[in-house]
């Protein structure tokens, strides 16, 4: 896939980058933060819903980020990042 330069050159850190770190915790937590929403018993139908739909576009997100990221990597011929959680 050809991405922007702009993309190219903001995924081109080292890795074990501190804000690649803080990016898919603070991703990981509002996820869970969501979920926990979701199943929590007080929560009714559409709200429910709308939690699950929440969680869902972050988790998303979280993949598109990640797969941008190898895909810059793999381009380089550098290794791939892992999932970090």
């Amino acid at each position: 896939m050809s991405y922007p330069t702009q993309i190219l050159v903001g995924f081109s850190f080292d890795k074990n980058n501190e804000l690649w770190k803080a990016i898919n915790l603070l991703l990981d937590a509002s996820i869970e933060a969501e979920t926990a929403k979701a199943i929590s018993i007080d929560v009714k139908g559409e709200d429910r819903v709308w939690y699950c739909g929440r969680a869902d576009a972050l988790s998303a997100f979280k993949e598109i980020i990640i797969n941008t990221r190898n895909d810059v990597l793999k381009d380089q011929g550098r290794p791939l990042e892992e999932d970090i959680t």
